[in-house]
């Protein structure tokens, strides 16, 4: 799972909103953030161009608070994640979230990297991510398919996955399984209760939330097993970080202290949501 927000004038043709900021505008210290067209809880609520005022999402507060520390005016602008990731790499919007690193990705944008010694390998910094997260893979109940952490058992049609996840890279590379990255979760879940589809992958909060809000808790179970781990991150353009390195590094390290003083809150907070 997931999951990002921005705006720009080249981005006019793509949101259709006169109200879009430009990305580039730094002298106002706006920072505009992309994150994917899909309600997520509780990382990022709603399904329109932008989140709520009102509970917005555990991520969406966490960098939306981040960046007040630093003088930044956050906007954010939701759009299908590859599309995301595209205006990203064009400089058209100055974050993505929530990304997970891929040595292929540095060339989209930046990550926040840990200090490493000299002819050792870059790698992003743990304590400035914005959460660390789980994968799992949803299944019919009676169904016989099965995931045993090494590999898949009993597997008649597909798995299905969001398009551009790393997950679909994974399943592709260690399990040579082309996903099925057609449909959105909600109706992904929807197909694997009606067996068109044998599991589908998300990040399992995303998951459990979808069962409930799809009244699919009778037909589709979670495979004990995770699938994947992995840390999501907040990239930043290299246009963006460019400008503001200072800015930019200032605002990894209020991410990590504010997701580590306040993560629990939050997650307490979004689960008594009704």
């Amino acid at each position: 799972m997931k999951h990002v927000f921005f705006a720009c004038l080249s981005l006019g043709l793509l949101l259709s909103s006169p109200s879009v900021t430009l990305a580039a505008d730094t002298a106002k210290k706006n920072f505009v953030v992309c994150s994917e067209k899909q309600s997520y809880p509780p990382f990022g609520l709603g399904d329109g161009e932008t989140y709520p005022k009102e509970n917005p999402g555990v991520l969406v507060e966490i960098i939306s608070m981040a960046g007040k520390q630093r003088d930044l005016k956050t906007q954010h602008i939701r759009l299908p994640w590859k599309r995301c990731l595209k205006s990203l790499e064009q400089n058209q919007v100055d974050g993505v979230f929530a990304s997970i690193y891929l040595k292929e990705r540095e060339v989209l944008g930046r990550y926040p990297f840990k200090t490493v010694e000299l002819n050792s390998p870059a790698a992003p910094d743990p304590n400035r991510r914005l959460v660390r997260v789980s994968y799992s893979l949803f299944k019919r109940k009676g169904s016989p398919f099965s995931w045993n952490g090494d590999g898949f058992s009993n597997m008649t049609r597909s798995i299905g996955a969001p398009l551009g996840y790393v997950v679909v890279k994974k399943l592709k590379e260690d399990h040579g399984i082309e996903a099925t990255t057609v449909h959105a979760a909600s109706k992904g879940f929807r197909h694997v209760a009606d067996g068109h589809l044998d599991a589908y992958i998300i990040e399992s909060n995303i998951g459990r939330n979808l069962i409930n809000d799809l009244n699919l808790g009778d037909s589709l179970m979670e495979i004990k097993e995770p699938f994947a781990q992995y840390d999501w991150y907040l990239m930043i353009s290299h246009g963006f970080y460019n400008k503001n390195p200072e800015v930019s590094e200032k605002l990894w390290d209020e991410i990590g202290e504010y997701r580590e003083k306040n993560m629990p809150r939050l997650l307490e907070h979004y689960r008594k949501l009704p």
